[in-house]
This record gives C-alpha cells, sequence and structure tokens, in this order.
C-alpha cells in the first residue's frame, strides 16, 4: 500500500489511478461515475469532489479548461503512483 498524506481520503489514490490510466482529461462528474462502476466500494460523489482541490493543491494533478473543468495527472503524481515520490515530500 502506498504511503498517504495526514491531507489524503479514501478517494485520493483511486482518482490518480484513474487519471492515470485512462490518459485523457477528465470532469469532475465522469471521475465519480467510473469509481463507482469500478470500485465495489467507490467513494461518493462528494468525496470526490473534495479530494480533486488538494490533489491540484499539492501538485499531483491539474484541470485543464473547456466548458467545465477536466482534470488530468501531472508528471508528479506519476512519480506519487510509481512509488518515486513519498507521501511526507508533497
Amino acid at each position: 500500500m502506498r504511503d498517504q498524506a495526514q491531507w489524503m481520503n479514501k478517494a485520493s489514490i483511486p482518482v490518480l489511478e484513474l487519471l492515470d490510466e485512462s490518459g485523457v482529461a477528465l470532469p469532475a462528474q465522469t471521475i465519480s461515475l467510473n469509481l463507482d462502476r469500478m470500485l465495489s466500494q467507490g467513494p461518493s460523489r462528494t468525496t470526490v469532489y473534495r479530494t480533486l482541490e488538494p490533489l491540484e493543491q499539492h501538485g499531483l494533478i491539474e484541470h485543464v479548461t473547456g466548458d467545465s473543468k477536466h482534470y488530468v495527472i501531472t508528471d508528479k503524481g506519476k512519480q506519487f503512483l510509481a512509488g518515486d515520490l513519498r507521501a511526507s515530500n508533497l
């Protein structure tokens, strides 16, 4: 199991993994819908929405602006998932 920073919640890692595996920019609603379908005990929509801002503030994801806000994983987020960056260094 990856180490997690104190500010992370149960949706943090699944959100990062989904964005990494998809390779595309996704809106919050699509992230939530897919996590609900993929995980037997997926995080609530509210939890997913609350997860995005801290992940963005810590540089693990970034939003791209179009008609609505879409999110992509950053290189830093990929390093964290790969175990090359510890939560204590976020």
